[in-house]
């Protein structure tokens, strides 16, 4: 909307992760640096932890957009998932068709690519985001991937990424041997106030910025300090910062104007900036009442943590009905095989005895209760 307005060839401050808007602040300049060592010594795990919105699946989506023809990369977001789910996605992700298939085949398949890869001069890379949210089971399964090799070199590589409850993941007693393969890690942190003007200034550039609106430093500042230099905070925060002067036709945008758009943003939950300075709360009549409570960064803190294990349980649930999905279409498919057969090989009466045999009710009870 504002984009025209001030001239801009896109819009700088996307939400999703766009590598083309790359900042490499020295934290992610280091971690990017560790991912290409990685790559370079084609073995190993490399593991990049940092706080929610700290730019890790953007660094992932760089790395991966400058890969040449010789590395099969591929990105997942991980869910709360199994061992056996994991590997069926990892496959699934490189195209190959494992539905209905048992974990054993699913492997099968998967090493006869990577052996594929292999004689045609590739590698395979995997990248795994939200990785605290797999069990140290799970993880372990990745170490057990790294074993398919040929001439003690792995056929794939897996990165890392994930927030800070990877870490105690890690460093569980039973992952001893996955840490011993573990050739480097990183951890990112959020911009300081320079960082922050860098980094706003870098992706304004981008886009074609003049000046037009201007920032002074103390804007700057300000931004910093409101936003604790998370660069998904700011891109939240300068999105609607600028659509507040497009829309007050505003080309220099004063300390004021940004303490008005926060005063706005204080009444919503626009990715954690709220800075409301009271609660909520209905009495026990359900009407609502003001109760002058502070809100605190602990506070803030703990409303984040409830969005996150609602979007956690959303991911849960989401692979729990593509799981039952699959299932049920295997049992349909096998149901629809059997009744094919029968028909074909018995008259009516004789089909309507086998239909009765023990083995298809249960069958047909085992889709129904997945139904």
């Amino acid at each position: 909307m504002y984009e025209s307005f001030f001239g801009f060839s896109d819009k700088p401050f996307k939400l999703s992760p766009d590598p083309h808007f790359f900042y490499g602040s020295a934290h992610h300049n280091k971690a990017i640096s560790y991912l290409r060592y990685g790559l370079e010594l084609g073995e190993g795990f490399i593991v990049i932890t940092g706080p929610i919105g700290t730019g890790k699946t953007t660094i992932a989506r760089s790395l991966i957009s400058s890969l040449d023809e010789s590395i099969v990369a591929i990105q997942i977001a991980t869910t709360r998932l199994t061992p056996e789910a994991l590997v069926s996605l990892i496959a699934a992700n490189f195209g190959l068709q494992v539905e209905g298939l048992g974990k054993a085949d699913v492997l099968r398949r998967l090493e006869a690519f990577l052996n594929n890869l292999h004689r045609q001069g590739k590698r395979a890379l995997l990248v795994l985001d939200e990785a605290q949210n797999l069990s140290s089971e799970t993880i372990e399964e990745l170490r057990m991937l790294s074993n398919f090799q040929i001439d003690d070199k792995p056929l794939i590589q897996s990165f890392l990424l994930g927030q800070e409850e990877l870490k105690p993941i890690i460093e569980l007693p039973e992952m001893e041997q996955f840490r011993q393969r573990i050739i480097a890690s990183c951890h990112l942190k959020p911009f300081d106030n320079e960082e922050t003007k860098n980094y706003i200034q870098h992706r304004l550039k981008l886009v074609g910025w003049s000046d037009n609106p201007q920032l002074n430093s103390e804007a700057f500042e300000l931004i910093a300090d409101y936003t604790k230099g998370v660069p998904r905070k700011i891109n939240i925060f300068m999105d609607r910062l600028f659509l507040f002067a497009f829309l007050e036709n505003i080309t220099f945008i004063s300390t004021e104007h940004i303490e008005s758009v926060k005063t706005e943003m204080g009444d919503e939950l626009s990715g954690g900036l709220q800075n409301a300075s009271k609660y909520k709360m209905r009495n026990l009549n359900g009407a609502d009442t003001d109760t002058g409570v502070k809100v605190t960064h602990n506070d803030l803190h703990d409303i984040e943590k409830v969005y996150k294990t609602l979007a956690e349980v959303t991911k849960v649930l989401d692979d729990v009905l593509y799981r039952k999905t699959l299932t049920i279409k295997h049992l349909d498919k096998m149901i629809r095989e059997k009744r094919k057969i029968l028909s074909e090989t018995e008259d009516d009466k004789s089909f309507q005895k086998l239909a009765g045999k023990r083995w298809l009710k249960e069958l047909i009870k085992d889709r129904d209760n997945e139904l």
